[in-house]
Protein backbone atom coordinates (compact mmCIF):
# COMPACT_ATOMS: atom_id res chain seq x y z
CA UNK A 1 0.00 0.00 0.00
CA UNK A 2 1.46 3.64 -0.95
CA UNK A 3 1.84 6.91 1.35
CA UNK A 4 -2.19 7.64 0.16
CA UNK A 5 -3.63 4.34 2.11
CA UNK A 6 -5.51 7.05 5.11
CA UNK A 7 -5.94 9.48 2.39
CA UNK A 8 -9.88 10.90 3.04
CA UNK A 9 -11.80 11.22 -0.10
CA UNK A 10 -14.79 12.49 -1.34
CA UNK A 11 -16.43 11.19 -4.00
CA UNK A 12 -19.19 13.39 -5.56
CA UNK A 13 -21.64 11.23 -7.51
CA UNK A 14 -23.06 8.11 -6.27
CA UNK A 15 -24.14 6.44 -9.44
CA UNK A 16 -23.23 3.47 -12.26
CA UNK A 17 -19.78 5.01 -11.48
CA UNK A 18 -19.13 6.50 -8.65
CA UNK A 19 -20.69 4.37 -6.03
CA UNK A 20 -18.36 1.14 -7.97
CA UNK A 21 -15.50 3.49 -7.32
CA UNK A 22 -16.20 4.46 -3.91
CA UNK A 23 -16.31 1.03 -2.43
CA UNK A 24 -13.24 -0.19 -4.11
CA UNK A 25 -11.08 3.03 -2.97
CA UNK A 26 -12.99 2.24 0.57
CA UNK A 27 -11.51 -1.80 0.33
CA UNK A 28 -8.21 -0.63 -0.83
CA UNK A 29 -7.66 1.26 2.97
CA UNK A 30 -9.00 4.57 1.97
CA UNK A 31 -11.69 6.54 4.04
CA UNK A 32 -14.13 7.68 1.56
CA UNK A 33 -17.68 9.62 1.87
CA UNK A 34 -19.88 9.29 -1.16
CA UNK A 35 -22.41 12.38 -2.31
CA UNK A 36 -25.25 12.19 -4.12
CA UNK A 37 -28.09 14.72 -4.89
CA UNK A 38 -30.85 11.80 -4.64
CA UNK A 39 -32.14 11.75 -1.50
CA UNK A 40 -33.34 7.87 -2.15
CA UNK A 41 -29.76 7.07 -2.56
CA UNK A 42 -28.29 8.66 0.22
CA UNK A 43 -30.95 7.29 2.63
CA UNK A 44 -30.55 3.77 0.65
CA UNK A 45 -26.89 3.86 1.31
CA UNK A 46 -27.11 4.89 4.84
CA UNK A 47 -29.43 2.11 5.69
CA UNK A 48 -26.44 -0.20 4.66
CA UNK A 49 -27.87 -1.20 1.31
CA UNK A 50 -26.08 -0.56 -2.52
CA UNK A 51 -28.42 1.16 -4.51
CA UNK A 52 -26.87 -0.80 -7.52
CA UNK A 53 -27.49 -4.64 -7.43
CA UNK A 54 -25.01 -5.86 -9.86
CA UNK A 55 -23.27 -8.75 -8.55
CA UNK A 56 -20.17 -7.92 -6.70
CA UNK A 57 -20.81 -4.71 -6.53
CA UNK A 58 -23.84 -4.95 -4.09
CA UNK A 59 -21.82 -7.40 -2.16
CA UNK A 60 -18.65 -4.86 -2.02
CA UNK A 61 -20.46 -1.82 -1.10
CA UNK A 62 -22.72 -2.98 1.23
CA UNK A 63 -19.49 -4.45 2.76
CA UNK A 64 -17.35 -0.97 2.78
CA UNK A 65 -20.76 0.82 4.35
CA UNK A 66 -20.68 -2.27 7.53
CA UNK A 67 -17.36 -1.28 7.68
CA UNK A 68 -17.29 2.64 8.10
CA UNK A 69 -14.81 2.71 5.31
CA UNK A 70 -17.43 3.88 2.69
CA UNK A 71 -20.64 6.63 4.26
CA UNK A 72 -22.98 7.91 2.10
CA UNK A 73 -23.82 11.87 2.72
CA UNK A 74 -25.92 14.62 0.78
CA UNK A 75 -23.93 17.31 1.02
CA UNK A 76 -19.83 17.24 0.38
CA UNK A 77 -17.12 17.15 3.09
CA UNK A 78 -13.69 17.68 3.96
CA UNK A 79 -11.12 15.98 2.19
CA UNK A 80 -7.62 15.11 0.68
CA UNK A 81 -9.29 13.90 -2.43
CA UNK A 82 -12.58 14.79 -4.55
CA UNK A 83 -13.46 12.65 -6.92
CA UNK A 84 -15.98 13.66 -9.55
CA UNK A 85 -18.24 10.96 -11.46
CA UNK A 86 -21.53 12.65 -12.31
CA UNK A 87 -23.40 12.28 -15.82
CA UNK A 88 -22.54 14.47 -18.80
CA UNK A 89 -24.66 13.71 -21.53
CA UNK A 90 -26.10 15.43 -24.72
CA UNK A 91 -28.83 17.96 -24.93
CA UNK A 92 -31.67 17.08 -27.67
CA UNK A 93 -29.30 18.98 -30.15
CA UNK A 94 -26.52 16.52 -29.14
CA UNK A 95 -24.41 19.26 -27.14
CA UNK A 96 -22.34 18.25 -24.56
CA UNK A 97 -24.30 19.04 -21.17
CA UNK A 98 -21.81 19.81 -18.53
CA UNK A 99 -24.32 21.12 -15.75
CA UNK A 100 -24.07 18.42 -13.42
CA UNK A 101 -20.17 18.88 -13.21
CA UNK A 102 -19.71 22.43 -13.10
CA UNK A 103 -22.52 22.20 -9.99
CA UNK A 104 -20.21 19.16 -8.40
CA UNK A 105 -17.54 21.26 -8.88
CA UNK A 106 -19.23 24.14 -7.54
CA UNK A 107 -20.47 22.26 -4.48
CA UNK A 108 -16.61 21.11 -3.20
CA UNK A 109 -15.43 24.88 -3.63
CA UNK A 110 -15.75 25.44 0.14
CA UNK A 111 -14.38 22.58 1.30
CA UNK A 112 -11.10 22.49 -0.89
CA UNK A 113 -7.65 23.59 1.07
CA UNK A 114 -4.67 24.29 -0.21
CA UNK A 115 -2.25 20.93 -0.94
CA UNK A 116 -6.06 18.79 -2.17
CA UNK A 117 -6.23 17.13 -5.23
CA UNK A 118 -9.64 17.46 -7.10
CA UNK A 119 -10.30 14.73 -10.06
CA UNK A 120 -12.61 14.76 -12.99
CA UNK A 121 -14.18 11.01 -13.99
CA UNK A 122 -16.88 11.87 -16.12
CA UNK A 123 -16.36 11.82 -19.62
CA UNK A 124 -16.14 15.29 -21.24
CA UNK A 125 -15.12 16.84 -24.10
CA UNK A 126 -11.19 18.16 -24.46
CA UNK A 127 -10.31 21.06 -22.07
CA UNK A 128 -13.16 20.80 -19.87
CA UNK A 129 -10.78 20.08 -17.18
CA UNK A 130 -8.71 23.01 -17.83
CA UNK A 131 -11.64 25.29 -18.80
CA UNK A 132 -14.49 24.62 -16.44
CA UNK A 133 -13.34 22.55 -13.43
CA UNK A 134 -9.92 25.07 -13.56
CA UNK A 135 -11.94 28.00 -13.75
CA UNK A 136 -14.85 27.28 -11.15
CA UNK A 137 -11.82 26.72 -8.52
CA UNK A 138 -10.17 29.88 -9.84
CA UNK A 139 -13.33 32.25 -9.77
CA UNK A 140 -13.67 30.98 -5.61
CA UNK A 141 -10.06 32.36 -4.77
CA UNK A 142 -8.55 29.11 -4.88
CA UNK A 143 -5.23 29.38 -6.27
CA UNK A 144 -4.40 26.45 -8.65
CA UNK A 145 -0.59 26.42 -7.60
CA UNK A 146 -1.80 25.02 -4.60
CA UNK A 147 -3.73 21.89 -5.80
CA UNK A 148 -3.40 19.11 -8.26
CA UNK A 149 -6.24 18.98 -10.80
CA UNK A 150 -6.63 16.32 -12.86
CA UNK A 151 -8.73 14.50 -15.37
CA UNK A 152 -9.05 10.49 -15.10
CA UNK A 153 -11.92 8.64 -17.15
CA UNK A 154 -13.96 6.33 -15.54
CA UNK A 155 -13.87 2.33 -16.38
CA UNK A 156 -17.21 0.96 -15.89
CA UNK A 157 -18.42 -1.66 -18.26
CA UNK A 158 -22.15 -2.87 -16.31
CA UNK A 159 -21.96 -6.23 -15.44
CA UNK A 160 -18.10 -6.22 -15.13
CA UNK A 161 -17.87 -3.20 -13.54
CA UNK A 162 -15.69 -4.46 -10.52
CA UNK A 163 -13.19 -5.96 -13.07
CA UNK A 164 -12.99 -2.83 -15.21
CA UNK A 165 -12.18 -0.14 -12.47
CA UNK A 166 -9.91 -3.06 -10.77
CA UNK A 167 -7.93 -4.45 -14.06
CA UNK A 168 -8.11 -1.97 -17.06
CA UNK A 169 -5.44 -0.28 -17.64
CA UNK A 170 -6.05 3.94 -16.66
CA UNK A 171 -4.90 6.66 -18.05
CA UNK A 172 -4.24 9.97 -15.58
CA UNK A 173 -4.35 13.37 -17.05
CA UNK A 174 -3.09 16.86 -14.33
CA UNK A 175 -3.05 20.10 -15.08
CA UNK A 176 0.56 19.87 -14.57
CA UNK A 177 2.86 16.60 -14.60
CA UNK A 178 3.04 16.76 -10.82
CA UNK A 179 -0.79 16.33 -10.58
CA UNK A 180 -0.74 13.53 -13.01
CA UNK A 181 1.83 11.99 -10.69
CA UNK A 182 0.05 12.42 -7.56
CA UNK A 183 -3.04 10.73 -9.30
CA UNK A 184 -1.06 8.19 -10.91
CA UNK A 185 0.45 7.55 -7.23
CA UNK A 186 -3.01 7.40 -5.65
CA UNK A 187 -4.57 4.80 -8.54
CA UNK A 188 -2.03 2.65 -8.12
CA UNK A 189 -3.48 1.96 -4.89
CA UNK A 190 -6.52 0.04 -5.94
CA UNK A 191 -5.96 0.04 -9.81
CA UNK A 192 -3.79 -3.71 -10.87
CA UNK A 193 -3.63 -2.68 -14.45
CA UNK A 194 -1.44 -0.19 -16.04
CA UNK A 195 -1.37 3.40 -14.73
CA UNK A 196 -0.10 6.10 -17.59
CA UNK A 197 0.48 9.60 -16.72
CA UNK A 198 -0.21 11.99 -19.12
CA UNK A 199 -1.44 15.85 -19.73
CA UNK A 200 -5.86 16.26 -18.90
CA UNK A 201 -6.04 16.98 -22.40
CA UNK A 202 -4.47 13.87 -23.83
CA UNK A 203 -6.67 11.91 -21.16
CA UNK A 204 -9.72 13.30 -21.92
CA UNK A 205 -8.98 12.65 -25.92
CA UNK A 206 -8.22 9.08 -25.22
CA UNK A 207 -11.91 8.61 -23.90
CA UNK A 208 -13.56 10.09 -26.24
CA UNK A 209 -11.03 8.25 -29.01
CA UNK A 210 -11.96 4.89 -27.26
CA UNK A 211 -15.65 5.42 -27.60
CA UNK A 212 -15.33 6.57 -30.96
CA UNK A 213 -13.32 4.39 -32.50
CA UNK A 214 -16.15 1.65 -31.74
CA UNK A 215 -18.76 3.47 -32.88
CA UNK A 216 -17.32 3.65 -35.87
CA UNK A 217 -16.69 0.52 -36.36
CA UNK A 218 -20.08 -0.64 -35.45
CA UNK A 219 -21.41 1.52 -37.76
CA UNK A 220 -18.79 -0.28 -40.44
CA UNK A 221 -20.19 -3.58 -39.82
CA UNK A 222 -24.29 -2.19 -39.74
CA UNK A 223 -23.02 -0.72 -42.83
CA UNK A 224 -22.11 -3.83 -44.34
CA UNK A 225 -24.76 -5.84 -43.20
CA UNK A 226 -27.22 -3.39 -45.11
CA UNK A 227 -25.25 -4.57 -48.21
CA UNK A 228 -25.77 -7.99 -47.43
CA UNK A 229 -29.33 -8.21 -46.74
CA UNK A 230 -29.89 -6.51 -50.40
CA UNK A 231 -27.10 -8.82 -51.90
CA UNK A 232 -29.15 -11.87 -50.52
CA UNK A 233 -26.03 -12.71 -48.05
CA UNK A 234 -25.22 -13.75 -44.53
CA UNK A 235 -23.05 -11.52 -43.24
CA UNK A 236 -22.11 -13.75 -40.63
CA UNK A 237 -20.31 -15.80 -43.00
CA UNK A 238 -18.79 -12.93 -44.71
CA UNK A 239 -17.35 -12.05 -41.35
CA UNK A 240 -15.80 -15.33 -40.44
CA UNK A 241 -14.25 -15.61 -43.57
CA UNK A 242 -12.38 -11.83 -43.26
CA UNK A 243 -11.65 -12.05 -39.90
CA UNK A 244 -9.09 -14.69 -41.42
CA UNK A 245 -7.37 -12.02 -42.57
CA UNK A 246 -4.48 -11.33 -39.56
CA UNK A 247 -5.26 -7.02 -39.98
CA UNK A 248 -8.45 -7.57 -40.50
CA UNK A 249 -11.48 -7.88 -37.19
CA UNK A 250 -14.58 -6.80 -38.57
CA UNK A 251 -17.69 -6.60 -35.86
CA UNK A 252 -21.12 -8.22 -35.59
CA UNK A 253 -24.12 -5.98 -36.81
CA UNK A 254 -27.06 -5.53 -34.46
CA UNK A 255 -30.25 -3.93 -33.42
CA UNK A 256 -28.41 -0.25 -32.75
CA UNK A 257 -25.84 1.23 -30.09
CA UNK A 258 -26.81 1.66 -26.37
CA UNK A 259 -25.71 2.45 -23.40
CA UNK A 260 -24.30 6.11 -21.60
CA UNK A 261 -21.02 5.79 -23.80
CA UNK A 262 -20.66 4.85 -27.17
CA UNK A 263 -23.61 6.36 -28.27
CA UNK A 264 -23.04 10.02 -26.47
CA UNK A 265 -19.51 10.36 -26.79
CA UNK A 266 -18.66 11.05 -30.34
CA UNK A 267 -21.35 14.11 -29.71
CA UNK A 268 -18.87 15.47 -27.87
CA UNK A 269 -15.96 15.49 -30.36
CA UNK A 270 -18.76 16.61 -33.39
CA UNK A 271 -19.80 19.48 -31.21
CA UNK A 272 -16.66 21.14 -30.55
CA UNK A 273 -14.74 20.17 -34.35
CA UNK A 274 -17.72 19.95 -36.85
CA UNK A 275 -15.62 20.17 -39.86
CA UNK A 276 -13.39 17.08 -39.02
CA UNK A 277 -16.04 14.73 -37.75
CA UNK A 278 -18.09 14.08 -41.02
CA UNK A 279 -17.07 10.27 -40.64
CA UNK A 280 -18.05 10.31 -36.89
CA UNK A 281 -21.75 11.77 -37.65
CA UNK A 282 -22.26 9.76 -40.29
CA UNK A 283 -21.61 7.01 -37.87
CA UNK A 284 -23.73 8.10 -35.33
CA UNK A 285 -26.50 8.30 -37.93
CA UNK A 286 -26.38 4.82 -39.12
CA UNK A 287 -26.31 3.07 -35.39
CA UNK A 288 -29.38 5.21 -34.33
CA UNK A 289 -31.08 4.76 -37.35
CA UNK A 290 -30.38 0.96 -37.28
CA UNK A 291 -33.40 -0.28 -34.91
CA UNK A 292 -35.53 1.84 -37.09
CA UNK A 293 -34.24 -0.08 -40.49
CA UNK A 294 -36.14 -3.28 -38.51
CA UNK A 295 -39.38 -1.49 -38.70
CA UNK A 296 -38.91 -0.59 -41.85
CA UNK A 297 -38.21 -4.34 -43.03
CA UNK A 298 -41.05 -5.31 -40.91
CA UNK A 299 -43.61 -3.09 -43.06
CA UNK A 300 -41.77 -4.16 -46.47
CA UNK A 301 -42.40 -7.63 -44.99
CA UNK A 302 -45.86 -7.16 -44.60
CA UNK A 303 -46.26 -5.66 -41.14
CA UNK A 304 -49.67 -3.35 -41.13
CA UNK A 305 -48.95 0.27 -39.38
CA UNK A 306 -51.29 0.16 -36.44
CA UNK A 307 -51.08 -3.38 -35.93
CA UNK A 308 -49.96 -4.53 -32.30
CA UNK A 309 -46.06 -5.46 -31.82
CA UNK A 310 -44.17 -6.85 -29.17
CA UNK A 311 -40.45 -5.91 -28.43
CA UNK A 312 -38.05 -8.68 -26.42
CA UNK A 313 -35.86 -6.76 -24.59
CA UNK A 314 -35.28 -3.53 -22.78
CA UNK A 315 -31.79 -3.31 -21.99
CA UNK A 316 -28.95 -2.05 -24.50
CA UNK A 317 -27.30 -5.23 -24.21
CA UNK A 318 -27.90 -8.85 -22.34
CA UNK A 319 -27.95 -9.75 -19.31
CA UNK A 320 -28.03 -6.48 -17.64
CA UNK A 321 -30.72 -4.17 -16.42
CA UNK A 322 -29.55 -0.91 -17.73
CA UNK A 323 -31.85 0.37 -20.93
CA UNK A 324 -30.17 3.58 -21.54
CA UNK A 325 -30.01 4.93 -24.57
CA UNK A 326 -31.28 1.85 -25.90
CA UNK A 327 -32.09 0.22 -29.60
CA UNK A 328 -35.07 -0.96 -28.16
CA UNK A 329 -36.19 2.94 -26.99
CA UNK A 330 -35.98 4.25 -30.26
CA UNK A 331 -37.63 1.37 -31.50
CA UNK A 332 -40.71 1.65 -29.29
CA UNK A 333 -40.68 5.41 -30.07
CA UNK A 334 -40.80 5.50 -33.68
CA UNK A 335 -43.20 2.49 -33.46
CA UNK A 336 -45.72 4.35 -31.70
CA UNK A 337 -45.39 7.53 -33.37
CA UNK A 338 -46.33 5.34 -36.26
CA UNK A 339 -49.70 4.23 -34.44
CA UNK A 340 -48.31 0.89 -33.36
CA UNK A 341 -49.65 -0.89 -29.88
CA UNK A 342 -46.31 -2.08 -27.94
CA UNK A 343 -45.96 -5.03 -25.55
CA UNK A 344 -42.48 -5.04 -24.10
CA UNK A 345 -40.83 -7.69 -22.07
CA UNK A 346 -37.66 -7.90 -20.24
CA UNK A 347 -36.90 -9.99 -17.78
CA UNK A 348 -34.34 -8.18 -16.27
CA UNK A 349 -34.69 -4.04 -16.86
CA UNK A 350 -37.26 -2.73 -13.56
CA UNK A 351 -39.90 -0.98 -15.77
CA UNK A 352 -39.86 1.75 -12.46
CA UNK A 353 -36.38 2.88 -14.29
CA UNK A 354 -37.46 2.98 -17.81
CA UNK A 355 -40.48 5.53 -19.70
CA UNK A 356 -43.02 2.93 -20.88
CA UNK A 357 -45.57 5.83 -21.18
CA UNK A 358 -48.63 3.90 -23.74
CA UNK A 359 -46.66 0.76 -23.96
CA UNK A 360 -47.52 -2.69 -21.90
CA UNK A 361 -45.18 -4.20 -19.80
CA UNK A 362 -45.88 -7.57 -19.31
CA UNK A 363 -43.57 -10.15 -16.95
CA UNK A 364 -43.59 -13.07 -19.64
CA UNK A 365 -42.67 -13.81 -23.00
CA UNK A 366 -45.89 -16.14 -24.16
CA UNK A 367 -47.87 -13.33 -22.51
CA UNK A 368 -46.01 -10.52 -24.90
CA UNK A 369 -46.54 -12.70 -27.81
CA UNK A 370 -50.10 -13.47 -27.37
CA UNK A 371 -52.11 -11.20 -30.31
CA UNK A 372 -49.08 -9.73 -32.13
CA UNK A 373 -48.08 -9.21 -35.65
CA UNK A 374 -44.14 -9.18 -35.29
CA UNK A 375 -41.94 -9.56 -32.50
CA UNK A 376 -38.79 -7.99 -31.79
CA UNK A 377 -36.19 -9.65 -30.59
CA UNK A 378 -33.55 -6.70 -29.05
CA UNK A 379 -31.29 -8.06 -26.67
CA UNK A 380 -29.20 -10.86 -26.11
CA UNK A 381 -30.31 -11.74 -22.74
CA UNK A 382 -29.84 -15.51 -21.49
CA UNK A 383 -33.16 -15.76 -20.97
CA UNK A 384 -33.66 -15.66 -24.46
CA UNK A 385 -31.73 -18.39 -25.71
CA UNK A 386 -33.90 -20.66 -25.83
CA UNK A 387 -36.77 -17.95 -27.33
CA UNK A 388 -36.70 -19.21 -30.60
CA UNK A 389 -38.94 -22.12 -30.46
CA UNK A 390 -41.76 -20.15 -29.41
CA UNK A 391 -41.24 -17.28 -31.49
CA UNK A 392 -41.01 -19.42 -34.70
CA UNK A 393 -44.15 -21.57 -33.72
CA UNK A 394 -46.77 -19.45 -35.90
CA UNK A 395 -48.21 -17.40 -32.94
CA UNK A 396 -46.92 -14.41 -35.25
CA UNK A 397 -46.80 -13.14 -38.37
CA UNK A 398 -42.86 -11.80 -38.28
CA UNK A 399 -39.98 -12.25 -36.33
CA UNK A 400 -36.97 -9.39 -36.31
CA UNK A 401 -33.98 -11.31 -34.92
CA UNK A 402 -32.36 -7.88 -34.22
CA UNK A 403 -29.09 -10.25 -32.38
CA UNK A 404 -28.76 -13.05 -34.86
CA UNK A 405 -29.86 -15.36 -31.79
CA UNK A 406 -32.20 -17.79 -33.44
CA UNK A 407 -30.69 -21.19 -35.19
CA UNK A 408 -30.33 -20.90 -38.89
CA UNK A 409 -31.12 -24.40 -39.62
CA UNK A 410 -34.70 -23.77 -37.54
CA UNK A 411 -35.39 -20.46 -39.32
CA UNK A 412 -35.08 -22.17 -43.13
CA UNK A 413 -38.74 -24.42 -41.61
CA UNK A 414 -40.33 -21.46 -39.92
CA UNK A 415 -44.12 -21.13 -40.56
CA UNK A 416 -43.39 -17.33 -40.28
CA UNK A 417 -41.09 -14.85 -41.73
CA UNK A 418 -37.69 -14.01 -40.48
CA UNK A 419 -35.98 -10.90 -40.93
CA UNK A 420 -32.38 -11.38 -39.42
CA UNK A 421 -29.63 -8.12 -39.04
CA UNK A 422 -27.35 -8.84 -41.94
CA UNK A 423 -29.06 -11.40 -43.90
CA UNK A 424 -31.83 -11.79 -46.39
CA UNK A 425 -35.43 -12.25 -45.33
CA UNK A 426 -36.74 -15.85 -44.80
CA UNK A 427 -40.26 -15.76 -45.72
CA UNK A 428 -42.52 -17.94 -43.86
CA UNK A 429 -42.72 -21.63 -45.17
CA UNK A 430 -46.81 -20.53 -45.62
CA UNK A 431 -46.44 -17.12 -46.51
CA UNK A 432 -47.63 -14.36 -44.09
CA UNK A 433 -51.18 -15.39 -42.58
CA UNK A 434 -54.26 -12.57 -42.50
CA UNK A 435 -55.73 -12.48 -39.32
CA UNK A 436 -57.38 -9.54 -38.08
CA UNK A 437 -56.08 -8.58 -34.58
CA UNK A 438 -57.93 -7.08 -31.94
Amino acid sequence: MSVYALQNVCVIGLGYVGLPTAAIIASAGHRVTGVDISRRTIDTLSQGRSTIDEPGVRELVEHTLASGALSASGTPVSADIFLICVPTPVTEDKRPDLRLVESAVRSIVGYVRPGNMVILESTSPIGTTRQLVGSVLTEARLDLSSLDVCYCPERVFPGASLQEIIKNSRVVGGLTPHAAHRAGEFYRTFCQGQVMETSAEVAEFSKLAENTFRDVNIALANSFSHIAERAGIDFSEVIEVANQHPRVNIHRPGAGVGGHCIPVDPWFLIADFPEDTHLLHTARKINDGQPIRLLDRAEAAGLRPGSQIAVLGLAYRGDIGDARESPSEHLICEARRRGYRVKVQDPIVDRAHVDLTQCEFVSEVDEALRDVQAAFLMTDHSAYRDVGERLLAGSVDIVVDGRRMLDGATIENASVTVLRVGAPDVPAMVGIRSRALG
